[in-house]
């Protein structure tokens, strides 16, 4: 959670530079590592680029000093001017305490950087804007530690930074968060806490349940809203947890995020939706106890608007933000106002909204109780990690203790609406026990239709028993259909002698599939994954088979690139996917063997291709692009990939149900790394035998979990 406020203080504050003509180096001990030791100060700058920046000896007496001062404006004309690189060096000493320690060091990069540590290269983060090649951000809001281990003494951090051409643009909006002037921040901490802090899920867990919650709040309400449109409150609560739902999933994006400048722009719908809370908050209570919105309703609305679009384009924002002030002011008093005439008017919810206002507090109070009992008893570490707990407890338990008492009094005024309904029920009832005859003849006719629904059902049953044996020899009769017009293995080996095909559908048919053909002196074989797997994908499968077969037994094709973006052609004509919203598609390897010649060609849709020659693995990078469906670069085609080959060379590929499979002692993926590491390991058996050792592998890894894809792999050695 710490990490959270750390961000949101980071978005909201703007800051600024000043400049300060002399520094004291930081001395870095254990102790202020195990706390976290921020690098924010007493960073020196120069605009230049020479390699000797980096280096330890070197002098940089004449350099700025990166203080808060009145450098921002010089540093944004020369980065709006063209793209340049600067150099920040940060000095300082480690302690003896810190001596031969890993230590964790962090940095959050707007742009991209290259980080030394005393003149040596440690990290490169995005691509830096230089001779010409395009620069590619490196920003991540959670960013890997680099382990380094200090001795003890006088250190130097020294950083190459490029910020992207135009990225100091203003535009039109006066807001400039996440503006540090520098373009990164940076931190040391021990590695323990580096790590601890990289593998904690807490907090998406905790952002992820809440947005559940609210979304779930949201879509429940709403559709009572749609059934009952008289009582608009079910409408108006619904607006208010889906905003929560956006604040919560929009935070959960902020901390995951890897697209600085769409960060950003999340961060700016947050404050704005953080903001809108009480406003929104303020319209269901109107709806509640007045059945209708108030004329202050508009007023705060105004001043709300007003602050923002101040704040937003304005070049004096302290007008907006006093704008915004008194909006958040109002509310309270406004919200206090409407809680204690509803309570003194003895208003229906008034109770029930009260007690999950002041829950929260008083169970803060009575944790705070316990804390200090607890530290008076010397249980001094549970009492600490009460107190550190007090601020999220309050902060979450009210919103969701407020939300519970709103569903609490929704569901009230929902059981009284059915409570009259009943009543009206029972004096309907009475009317009907006026007539005996009538009643007997009713519960005749209920008797006669028990019977006929019993029997009814038990066709109903039989009916549906006979139609999942229809359906289990219809997919039996499809794996037979789908067996047929896959290529023979016994002519793939007659072929590719030295070659294997492990082949494992998750169900009775399967979504991947392989052809394999020979044209023009060329062998053509090719491993898909197409979308889903069953019956879904044994469709697709059947449609990409037939369009192969026609590329490159019928057309001639035997290029793969030029086969793949045919096929994806073919795709996307063959189920209308331009004129629906279709986007079913499939991930592809395809290869060209020319054995006269040893070569081969490469192409790929998201799926790799292994080369293992000489004992090392070589992997051939597909093209980030899948066959049919979404497209956002619809110009994008394959490229194709040129190898020469050498005897004893191994190719593989395959579809990602191998590496996708959860086992092992920890039920996680196998990954491909497991895969490589396999490959390696039987080199020296035949393709015959690493099948077999391939099959066992799987087997092993699985063990008694369930096989959650369809898995084809295919190997074959020159």
């Amino acid at each position: 959670m710490r990490r959270v406020l750390y961000f949101f203080l980071y978005l909201i504050l703007l800051l600024s530079l000043k400049h300060s003509t002399a520094t004291v180096i930081d001395t870095i001990t254990l102790e202020k590592l195990e706390k976290g030791f921020s690098l924010e100060k007493k960073w020196l700058f120069v605009v230049d680029d020479k390699p000797e920046y980096a280096t330890k000896a070197f002098n940089d007496s004449d350099w700025t000093l990166f203080a808060k001062g009145s450098k921002e404006e010089y540093l944004d004309s020369i980065y709006k001017n063209a793209p340049v690189i600067l150099w920040f060096r940060y000095k300082f000493i480690a302690d003896a305490s810190i001596d031969k320690k890993i230590t964790g060091l962090e940095f959050t990069v707007k742009d991209a950087c290259e980080i030394y540590l005393d003149g040596i290269k440690i990290k490169t983060i995005g691509t830096l804007e230089i001779n010409g090649e395009k620069g590619v951000s490196g920003f991540s809001a959670k960013p890997e530690p680099m382990p380094i281990v200090l001795d003890s003494g006088e250190h130097v951090i020294a950083v190459r930074y490029s910020r992207f051409s135009g990225a100091g643009d203003n535009r039109d909006l006066q807001i400039d968060v996440l503006n540090t002037g520098t373009g990164f921040s940076a931190s040391m901490e021990t590695i323990e806490n580096s790590i601890d802090n990289l593998l904690d899920t807490t907090q998406v867990f905790i952002f992820s349940f809440f947005s559940g919650i609210f979304l779930t709040l949201s879509l429940f309400h709403f559709i009572l809203f749609l059934f009952y449109r008289k009582n608009r409150s079910n409408l108006y609560y619904s607006l208010l947890t889906l905003l929560l739902f956006i604040i919560f999933f929009g935070i959960y994006k902020i901390i995951s995020g890897s697209d600085f400048y769409l960060t950003t722009k999340i961060g700016i719908l947050e404050i704005v939706s953080i903001l809108s809370i009480p406003l929104f908050f303020i319209s269901l209570l109107y709806q509640i106890f007045y059945k209708r919105m108030l004329l202050y309703f508009w007023i705060l609305s105004t001043l709300l608007v007003t602050g923002l679009v101040m704040v937003a384009y304005s070049e004096d924002q302290s007008t907006g933000s006093l704008f915004i002030l008194i909006f958040v002011i109002l509310s309270f008093i406004e919200i206090l106002r409407i809680y204690i005439q509803a309570w003194r008017k003895k208003k229906e919810g008034a109770g029930i909204f009260l007690f999950g206002i002041l829950l929260p507090p008083l169970g803060t109070i009575v944790l705070a109780l316990i804390a200090y009992v607890l530290k008076a008893m010397n249980f001094t570490e549970i009492s600490t990690t009460i107190n550190s707990a007090l601020g999220e407890f309050i902060g979450y338990g009210m919103l969701l203790s407020v939300s519970v008492s709103m569903t609490i009094y929704l569901a009230k005024d929902f059981s009284k609406m059915n409570l009259k309904l009943s009543q009206q029920l029972e004096e309907i009832k009475k009317l009907f026990q006026k007539t005996i005859a009538q009643e007997n003849e009713r519960k005749r006719i209920l008797e006669n239709q028990n019977v006929e629904l019993e029997k009814n059902v038990k066709e109903r049953t039989k009916e549906l028993a006979q139609k999942n044996r229809d359906i289990l020899d219809n997919l039996q009769y499809a794996q037979r259909i789908q067996t047929a017009i896959l290529p023979e293995t016994g002519m793939i080996y007659q072929t590719l002698k030295d070659s294997f095909i492990f082949y494992r559908p998750k169900d009775i048919v399967s979504g991947d599939f392989y052809t394999f053909s020979q044209k023009n002196g060329k062998v053509i074989i090719a491993a898909a994954d197409c979308t889903g797997h069953g019956v879904t994908g044994a469709f697709l499968s059947m449609i990409g088979i037939s369009l192969l077969n026609q590329l490159v037994n019928e057309s001639g094709i035997t290029e793969p690139a030029q086969i793949l973006n045919q096929l994806n052609a073919g795709i996307v004509s063959s189920l209308k996917q331009k004129a629906s919203e279709v986007s079913d598609g499939m991930d592809i390897a395809i290869c060209t063997f020319d054995l006269k010649e040893n070569t081969l060609e490469y192409s790929g849709a998201n799926r790799p291709l292994y080369l293992i020659r000489n004992g090392s693995i070589e992997e051939i990078k597909p093209d980030k692009l899948a066959i049919g469906g979404f497209r956002l670069n619809t110009e994008a085609t394959f490229k194709n990939h040129f190898l020469k080959l050498s005897s004893g060379d191994s190719i593989y590929i395959f579809t990602d149900g191998y590496v996708d499979q959860f086992g092992g002692e920890k039920s996680k993926k196998m990954l491909s790394k497991r895969l490589r590491e396999h490959l390696l390991s039987i080199q020296h058996l035949t393709m015959s035998e690493q099948e077999n050792s391939f099959i066992k592998y799987f087997d092993t890894w699985k063990g008694t979990n369930e096989q959650v894809d369809d898995v084809l792999l295919i190997g074959i050695r020159i």
